[in-house]
């Protein structure tokens, strides 16, 4: 009990920093999650104070509970009609960026067959990485009954190279791919189709935006919105029970996916305050649980083909996205706002926007990260099992 509490509780603190002190908020309580998390594995011995069966018990069920819950949270405020009808470009774009990620993941499950163990695995999880996010991956290894440790040094590598995209995109990626692209024309939104204001309280990526699930006003909505969730995830359970045991995990991941975008087609359900957030502060104690779980060695000991598998995934698919937008006639601003909304998703569209000096993608970037949101799981199973077909696994 008192080691599952800490799991839970401890991204509260980590919140609390975040508002008290600015250098920690730069960092942002996602990647504080993971660093704290992964702190802990490498100082301090859980097994030695609980026991070894206990701590990899209590890790499995958090991880797994606090993402099967956050996935419907995180789509229930979604207007993904909304997201499927916005500016030509900007949705082109996004479909794009999902098929290179998609096809460069898939060709590098054959290129890396002889270098890798399960890499239909790794190729499933990185399409759930790379086109939706953390929690479509973690969602994808649990569908598909994926390796832990490779899952933990996906997560571990993720960070590393994630970053580097970031970086090389918020300083001289606009400058590089529009020697290639044509440029940004502004077209400023003129149709209620377009009018994505809705989305707004994915903007706020900074630790206070969590001061919403304490307002007293909203705390009933709060509590219907984890209960809408748990009945989502107990009837995909139910659903899950009536399917031949080598198909449960997956058909519950979908079943989540898929029952949590219908509810985000009933108002009420849409309208719920703080089911975003309440969906983000689950995923912060994943990132805190997945981060304790991770064997510092992994850190340590660079795995090179792994690592450069992630790199053929995330170069490649970049290269490619990039030459389909030239063949499509895509700007460079929205190449970069879908390529970022796919493998950086909707945290990171303000940032990208910042640097890109063009608010107007923001709110068609906020769309196409959710797009990602919603297929990412999807997608993620299809290419495992494509990729273990194409490999007479």
């Amino acid at each position: 009990m008192l080691l599952t509490l800490i799991y839970i509780l401890t991204p509260i603190l980590l919140i609390f920093l975040c508002q008290r002190f600015s250098l920690l908020e730069k960092l942002g309580v996602v990647v504080l999650s993971f660093a704290c998390g992964i702190t802990i594995a490498s100082t301090v011995d859980l097994p030695q104070l609980f026991s070894f069966e206990l701590v990899k018990s209590v890790q499995s069920n958090v991880s797994e509970i606090s993402i099967a819950l956050a996935l419907p949270l995180l789509v229930f405020s979604m207007d993904v009609k909304s997201a499927f009808t916005m500016a030509g470009d900007t949705l082109k774009g996004m479909f794009l960026a999902l098929f290179s990620v998609i096809v460069i993941s898939i060709i590098g499950a054959l290129l890396f067959n002889d270098e890798l163990a399960s890499v239909w695995q790794i190729a499933g999880m990185s399409v759930g990485a790379y086109t939706g996010g953390g929690p479509n991956m973690a969602a994808i290894k649990t569908a598909i009954n994926g390796d832990e440790s490779i899952f933990i040094t996906m997560v571990s590598y993720d960070i590393i190279f994630s970053g580097l995209y970031l970086i090389f995109v918020m300083s001289i990626g606009q400058r590089l791919f529009g020697l290639f692209l044509r440029p940004y024309e502004n077209k400023p939104l003129n149709t209620a189709d377009d009018d994505l204001s809705h989305m707004d309280h994915m903007a706020d990526e900074t630790a206070n935006g969590y001061k919403k699930l304490i307002e007293r006003a909203k705390l009933s909505q709060t509590f219907l919105s984890l209960l809408c969730s748990g009945l989502v995830v107990g009837l995909s359970l139910v659903i899950a029970s009536i399917v031949p045991e080598g198909m449960k995990s997956t058909v519950t991941i979908i079943a989540i996916t898929s029952l949590g975008l219908a509810c985000s087609f009933i108002p009420k359900i849409r309208g719920l305050a703080n089911s975003f957030q309440l969906g983000m502060y689950l995923i912060l104690v994943f990132c805190f649980t997945a981060g304790s779980m991770t064997d510092i060695k992994i850190l340590m000991a660079l795995d090179y083909s792994l690592a450069a598998y992630i790199t053929f995934v995330l170069i490649g698919s970049l290269v490619l996205q990039a030459i389909l937008c030239k063949l499509n006639k895509i700007d460079t601003d929205t190449f970069l706002i879908t390529s970022s909304a796919a493998i950086l998703s909707v945290p990171f569209i303000p940032a990208i926007s910042g640097a890109l000096k063009n608010r107007e993608v923001l709110l068609p970037g906020f769309a196409a990260a959710i797009i990602g949101y919603a297929l990412g799981n999807y997608l993620g199973i299809i290419v495992a099992h494509i990729s273990k077909w194409l490999l007479m696994i």
